[in-house]
């Protein structure tokens, strides 16, 4: 596992293992329950990802009962000592805003993730002086603290190590506006246009494409969205995160929404330049600012 690979997406996909495993033993939760020594509730939950179990003969005898061999029940047992743990961002969890706690548990454990962003850049190529004007700027507004600032910036330029460090697939699709609109200073555009060419240099990973304001495409308006894709043995369905006017973030594992989103985000790339030519791009808007 990934070193930032949170306990809570851990919790997840361990629950939806069991619940593939109860299902192909064909049991109820209620016989799951009987076999664990455990309440139908506690099976939920687990299964759900809402919590583990809080002694480990219970999950050893659900093994025992589900048939699962040797190495499977290594593996599940690892999983669930893993998913014991605080996440990473466990300290700044009361100051996030709805929705963001699952979301960054979903992508901590992702593999690839298509990220759509109209109105600024998106947060994962952020500077950290971009980042640090942008949260700045909302505090007013949105009523927070100094102390949420430096979290929420923290957080952010932590998430960056998933395509930095860890080798997470970035395709991410922006319209100009987001690189034009003024945030911070000059200087601070056009540092962050140099580490967006920087990342794309450095790690092949990272892909980001642009659509031009001249461009007549398609261009989704309501806000950025997020479409997580992971390991298939782990989850199989693609996750959709999405943000909203009040600032919170809707998390959706339905794989209608999957489908429509990656459809959005397939003719975002088809209207965006390609992406040898984001480089260029950026050289000349840092010209313009």
């Amino acid at each position: 596992m990934a070193a930032n690979v949170g306990s809570t997406f851990l919790r997840i996909v361990l629950g939806a293992e069991l619940a593939r495993l109860r299902d192909q033993a064909g049991l109820t939760g209620e016989a799951a329950a009987r076999h664990a020594g455990c309440s139908p509730t506690t099976i939920s939950s687990v299964e759900q990802g809402k919590t583990g179990f809080r002694r480990i003969e219970h999950l050893a005898r659900l093994t025992d009962a589900y048939g699962v061999d040797e190495e499977g029940q290594a593996w599940l047992m690892d999983m669930h000592r893993q998913s014991k743990g605080d996440d990473w961002w466990s300290t700044g969890l009361s100051t996030m805003p709805s929705g963001m706690n699952l979301f960054l548990a979903m992508e901590s454990g992702a593999k690839t993730v298509d990220a759509w962003c109209p109105g600024v850049v998106n947060g994962l190529i952020q500077t950290k002086e971009y980042a640090h004007a942008l949260i700045s700027k909302a505090k007013f507004a949105n009523d927070t603290t100094d102390a949420f600032v430096e979290n929420a910036v923290e957080i952010r330029m932590t998430r960056q190590k998933r395509i930095t460090e860890q080798g997470m697939k970035l395709n991410c699709v922006m319209d100009e506006s987001a690189l034009t609109n003024m945030v911070g200073s000059s200087k601070t555009l056009r540092d962050q246009f140099d580490y967006i060419i920087e990342l794309m240099t450095k790690h092949p990973n990272v892909t980001v494409q642009i659509i031009p304001k001249a461009a007549n495409t398609y261009r989704l308006t309501g806000g950025d969205f997020y479409i997580l894709g992971f390991d298939p043995k782990q989850l199989p369905t693609p996750i959709v995160a999405s943000g909203t006017v009040d600032g919170t973030t809707r998390v959706s594992s339905k794989e209608r929404q999957a489908n429509q989103f990656a459809r959005r985000f397939e003719e975002l790339v088809r209207g965006a330049l390609p992406a040898h030519e984001t480089p260029k791009f950026l050289q000349r808007l840092k010209k313009e600012v």
